[in-house]
């Protein structure tokens, strides 16, 4: 188990940082993605399976993704009150603005919460943490254009959901671009 704290500590070190900002991006919350980071490495340090994983960073992503929709699933029945909002006033945005697109960030990530695993997967590396095409196959193992497929996919679901909605966001209408 000494070779699997190495591991851990490696990861940490390497990754720590990229893994906390993507918890933080996903739940919307800095004390959350702190909980769900203690979390990541207390359950990957509790894995039998360690040892067998190839690509150590891939694989904590992928369960911190994992993490962070399970957390977001257990809040849906918890209304976000005003009192909840961390935000300074400022003269940038109105906090109704901020409040509006607060909003329609937690539709959109609760609508990616219904997309399949993989193609999640590929979103959140796309479009959240803003990876190349080449980057994301190089860490799935697949060619840049089943990455590309596989986030063109996710794209095309989400508009669905996201349609499917009757509020939309914003009163604004989602078209498919790919017709």
């Amino acid at each position: 188990m000494k070779n699997g704290h190495g591991k851990l500590l490696e990861l940490l070190e390497k990754s720590g940082a990229a893994l906390y900002a993507l918890l933080t991006r996903l739940t919307l919350r800095e004390d959350v993605a702190e909980e769900l980071m203690q979390e990541l490495f207390i359950k990957l340090s509790n894995s039998s399976e360690l040892d067998k994983v190839k690509n150590l960073g891939a694989y904590a992503r992928r369960a911190a993704i994992n993490l962070a929709f399970d957390w977001r699933r257990s809040q849906k029945r918890n209304v976000l009150g005003l009192d909840r909002l961390n935000e300074p006033a400022s003269n940038e945005k109105s906090p109704l603005a901020k409040l509006v697109q607060k909003e329609e960030l937690q539709e959109i990530l609760n609508a990616i919460e219904q997309i399949n695993t993989p193609a999640r997967e590929v979103f959140v590396m796309r479009y959240i943490q803003q990876e190349s095409y080449d980057d994301i196959a190089e860490q799935l193992g697949k060619t840049p254009h089943q990455a590309r497929a596989l986030c063109s996919r996710a794209m095309s679901n989400l508009r669905n959901i996201l349609g499917s909605n009757n509020s939309g966001l914003s009163g604004k209408e989602t078209y498919n671009v790919e017709d």
